[in-house]
């Protein structure tokens, strides 16, 4: 069944069960947050696929994430400092600019039911890799991207890692669009590796240059 759902475009991917924090500037969206509180629900946040964040038309992808409200502080100009929680993905069917804000006609999506051995030896590998990454990361100076440990359920480790890894918008995206567990986490760990092997070779760049320095 298709639902109508205000929608705030932006530069970057909400994963379910991922917090977000996010500051509401523009008149458009402050009469969307006024728009939502007075019908007590909520917004999608969908990743732009053209466009600017601000100003102009963005266009989005076709599938986001519904954005859970988990703090909400109202500012002196009408704008609002806000906490989400990532909830449930979703598709829009059909676009309306009949508000200030984009509306989509949308459906729910959920994840497709995957053999729990294929699942569990996934995680333990992409656990193993994004370990790896957390450590690469650290060795040539980088913040940590998870300074907590790793969950143990398949689907929270798939979108955890989606959202910690330091990729462009459109490999997070392709993530979010994945309709199983299994096969989000086997995408998670081929872009680990990809990134591990990106990384190897910076840090031999580094170290090669800090001791051409030493030399001189």
């Amino acid at each position: 069944m298709a639902i109508e759902v205000p929608l705030f475009p932006l530069g970057t991917v909400l994963f379910p069960h991922m917090p977000m924090s996010l500051r509401i500037f523009e008149e458009r969206y402050k009469t969307m947050m006024r728009d939502c509180r007075s019908a007590s629900t909520t917004f999608g946040i969908v990743a732009i696929r053209s466009g600017q964040e601000t100003g102009g038309s963005a266009v989005p992808y076709d599938v986001g994430t519904l954005a859970q409200l988990d703090e909400i502080e109202e500012l002196p100009d009408g704008g609002y400092n806000l906490v989400v929680v990532g909830a449930s993905r979703f598709h829009i069917d059909t676009l309306s600019h009949q508000r200030p804000y984009l509306v989509g006609s949308v459906h729910y999506l959920q994840d497709l039911p995957t053999p729990a051995d294929d699942t569990d030896r996934l995680a333990a590998a992409v656990t193993t890799a994004f370990r790896g990454y957390a450590g690469q990361l650290r060795g040539i100076g980088q913040e940590d991207p998870v300074e907590f440990g790793l969950p143990s359920d398949p689907e929270l480790l798939s979108y955890l890692v989606a959202a910690a890894m330091q990729v462009e918008t459109g490999q997070r995206q392709r993530l979010l669009e994945i309709d199983g567990t299994a096969e989000r986490l086997a995408a998670c760990l081929r872009l680990l590796r990809r990134e591990a092997a990106l990384l190897d070779r910076m840090l031999v760049r580094s170290k090669d240059h800090a001791g051409t320095s030493s030399l001189n």
